[in-house]
């Protein structure tokens, strides 16, 4: 029978051998924990970069997908193997997110502007079109309004009459009809006649703006680098520009290489456009009214308000002139009488 008071355990800090020892196991579980988790991430991250590069390559089996157990060569794979070393991230273009194209409904101004974005996304990211078909079938897919996707539909049953024969078979067959549907007609034409007129003219325009518009109408009238190209590029420019570059004596562009008078021409339009503004500047400078200066020992003097000025009596108008008596009127004269008076004769007396 045990007594009512009884023996508590001995605490493992009053011996410290123990405390010490105890730790130590405890650390090395965890250690040993933790290795077995990161052997258990390397290994699934393995695996799921394999099944990534299968996807790309259009390789993966039905039944092929990431699990979490061990992979079919795991044991070819270290356990201590670096997580940042080149095999376990892909690099370069494997890591680009191109921009994907945007929808597109048949209106041939914005033809071109399509299968140029739909050939950059893929020569960006060739691994995901393995072939012409898979090429072809990609731009069908963004083409999803108005006569672009009646063209899609078309191109897509194509194969159900024909015994699966695609309707193109190479992705350059594609691009030529495409062409011819849905991008403006008679480029090179239009391109042509617009050179015969003042239409591409700088005019009121910046010089990257005009470069811009002349190299798209050589590109579509296919004009060859030459004298002929150059002599447009000069007749277009801005007169100004055109006589400076011209008038280079070091350093002149050749007259066969429009490239040569392109990049002169923008530097000589923005020395033209610095120096504008450097001119301005300086003449806002000298126009400035020169600030005043005071000694410090000179009291500033104080401007006095003008004192008001009194209000100045009008002068006294002159009384009106009294109006003038009208004369009376007159004794009528007899001029009779005074004629009879004198026949009469005069008696002396």
């Amino acid at each position: 029978m045990q007594s009512g008071l009884d023996v508590a355990p001995q605490d493992p800090a009053t011996n410290p051998e123990q405390e010490a020892w105890c730790r130590v196991t405890t650390v090395e579980a965890r250690l040993e924990h933790q290795a077995g988790q990161l052997t258990e991430i390397l290994n699934t991250f393995h695996e799921l970069r394999l099944y990534v590069e299968q996807r790309a390559t259009h390789t993966v089996p039905r039944d092929a997908g990431p699990t979490t157990g061990q992979p079919a060569d795991a044991a070819q794979t270290p356990a201590h193997s670096d997580p940042l070393s080149a095999q376990s991230f892909t690099c370069g273009r494997d890591r680009l997110r191109p921009a994907s194209p945007d929808s597109f409904d048949g209106e041939r101004e914005k033809g071109r502007a399509f299968i140029n974005s739909c050939d950059l996304y893929m020569s960006l990211t060739p691994d995901a079109f393995p072939d012409e078909q898979t090429r072809i079938n990609w731009v069908l897919s963004y083409m999803k309004g108005g006569r672009a996707a009646r063209f899609a539909a078309r191109t897509l049953r194509y194969p159900n009459s024909h015994d699966g024969v695609p309707c193109f078979g190479t992705y350059a067959e594609f691009c030529t009809q495409f062409i011819a549907e849905f991008c403006p007609r008679d480029e090179k034409r239009k391109a042509t006649t617009t050179f015969k007129t003042p239409a591409y003219h700088q005019g009121s325009r910046s010089v990257d703006e005009y470069i811009n518009e002349f190299q798209d109408l050589a590109e579509e009238a296919q004009f060859p680098d030459g004298v002929q190209l150059v002599f447009r590029f000069r007749h277009g420019l801005d007169p100004r520009i055109e006589a400076k570059v011209a008038n280079i004596v070091d350093g002149r562009p050749s007259d066969e290489r429009v490239q040569e008078w392109i990049d002169v021409a923008r530097l000589v339009d923005y020395n033209t456009r610095a120096n504008q503004d450097f001119r301005s500047a300086v003449t806002k400078t000298r126009t400035a009214p020169p600030p005043v200066v005071r000694n410090p020992g000179t009291p500033a003097f104080r401007v006095l308000p003008a004192p008001p000025s009194r209000p100045v009596a009008a002068a006294p108008s002159a009384p009106p002139a009294p109006a003038s008596r009208s004369l009376p009127p007159g004794v009528p004269i007899n001029i009779d009488l005074s004629r009879q008076r004198s026949g009469t004769p005069i008696i002396c007396r």
